[in-house]
C-alpha cells in the first residue's frame, strides 16, 4: 500500500493533468513557487491546511477524495458557497465549532 503522502501526491497530479494544467499554472493560481507543486505531487511535502483547501476548489476536487476517503473526486458547488467556504477558513477554531454546529442543527445531522 503506497504511503499516505504518494497517495495524496498522485491524486493532486492526477486531477492536475486531468486539467490540462502544469505546474507552473497550478502554483500561479495557489499563489506558490512550482517546486512546491511537484514536492506535493511526489509525497515530499504536503500543504498547509489552508492552501490544501485552496488546492481543492483550483482543482474541483473534495478533500475526502484528496485524502482518500471517497473515490468521489468532484465537487460541484456555486460561488456563493466557495466564498463561504474561503471565508470558513478564517475562522478561529471556535467559530469554526459554531458553523459546523449550525450546519448540523439544520440539517437535522446528529454528532
Amino acid at each position: 500500500m503506497a504511503d499516505f503522502y504518494t497517495e495524496l501526491g498522485a491524486r493532486i497530479r492526477s486531477k492536475r493533468e486531468a486539467l490540462g494544467l502544469n505546474q507552473r499554472e497550478l502554483a500561479a493560481k495557489l499563489g506558490v513557487q512550482p517546486p512546491a507543486i511537484t514536492m506535493y505531487e511526489h509525497g515530499k511535502r504536503s500543504p498547509s491546511l489552508e492552501l490544501f483547501f485552496k488546492l481543492a476548489q483550483e482543482i474541483g476536487s473534495t478533500t475526502d477524495y484528496l485524502l482518500g476517503a471517497t473515490e468521489q473526486q468532484d465537487v460541484i458547488i456555486d460561488d456563493e458557497t466557495a466564498e463561504a467556504f474561503r471565508q470558513y477558513a478564517s475562522l478561529s477554531p471556535r467559530d469554526r465549532r459554531v458553523v459546523v454546529e449550525v450546519i448540523r442543527a439544520l440539517a437535522h445531522v446528529p454528532e
